[in-house]
């Protein structure tokens, strides 16, 4: 009998982990953006497009990890000019904590902040328990996707497309981040999975820091690196633990490169 409430236990565990959203019907909300442009769910939807959105928050390690992977796949399909719309909705911070962390980590979809975009509101109203949830909403206003996961870009782009949504080229005009972005310095690590040494090649010469921070967003190695631009720089991963690793390159504070890595224990 014992044996038989845990596996009952389980296995709703397992069910209400599945799913970080217990909605299958989106709940219509209107938000306003850090940069100050409104959304409004049902205009989208009224248009025929679907709505992807990420509830995140500023200090939540995955979220910190898969802000760049996200950043990917929002380009990959328009933007937000194609039939798709992304936009992350933050719980707890404020604009400019919301605009410092999409600088920070490569986040350039539009993004809400709790305190001052209506996010918090949005957040409750969608019963959201874990960080980062991806959900995806359909036209009618289905919630296809309970809980995009991992959010890595390949992933979300499988998804999409298995949902019908077309990828189209990001023809918007984002400035010098979006310049930033594009010309990440890290052209190719090796091998990956690594386990002991991976090199890292850079497409110019770099001086300057390298984290590598694990999904719960602790930084687990740091150091000074000089690389020249093609040539592998050795990078020791001896006594870190297994598992998922962001490779952040810094200079002068600013982030100009950036990969992911899975570290194994050689066990």
């Amino acid at each position: 009998m014992k044996k038989k409430i845990l596996i009952i236990a389980f296995l709703a565990l397992s069910a209400f982990a599945g799913a970080q959203t217990t909605l299958d019907t989106a709940v219509n909300f209107t938000v306003k953006d850090v940069d100050g442009v409104t959304h409004r769910l049902d205009e989208y939807l009224s248009q025929g497009k679907s709505v992807l959105v990420e509830f995140f928050t500023i200090t939540c390690g995955p979220c910190i990890t898969y802000a760049p992977e996200i950043n990917a796949a929002y380009e990959d399909y328009g933007c937000n000019h194609g039939d798709i719309v992304f936009l992350g909705i933050n719980w707890g911070a404020n604009n400019q904590q919301v605009i410092e962390f999409g600088e920070t980590y490569g986040a350039r979809y539009p993004k809400v902040s709790g305190l001052e975009g209506n996010g918090n509101h949005v957040v409750a109203d969608y019963q959201v328990i874990s960080y980062p949830t991806l959900i995806l909403i359909e036209p009618g206003g289905l919630i296809s996707e309970q809980y995009i996961w991992p959010p890595t870009h390949q992933h979300i782009d499988s998804v999409l497309a298995i949902h019908g949504v077309q990828q189209m080229p990001c023809n918007t005009m984002l400035g010098e981040s979006r310049k930033r972005l594009a010309d990440n310095l890290i052209t190719n690590v090796f091998p990956n999975p690594a386990t002991g040494f991976f090199t890292i090649e850079t497409s110019s010469n770099f001086e300057g820091e390298l984290i590598m921070m694990s999904v719960m967003g602790q930084t687990l190695h740091h150091q000074a690196i000089a690389t020249v631009a093609g040539q592998p720089l050795l990078i020791a991963a001896t006594g870190l633990p297994g598992g998922f690793y962001r490779i952040i390159m810094k200079r002068n504070g600013m982030i100009v490169g950036s990969a992911s890595i899975v570290i194994c224990t050689g066990n």
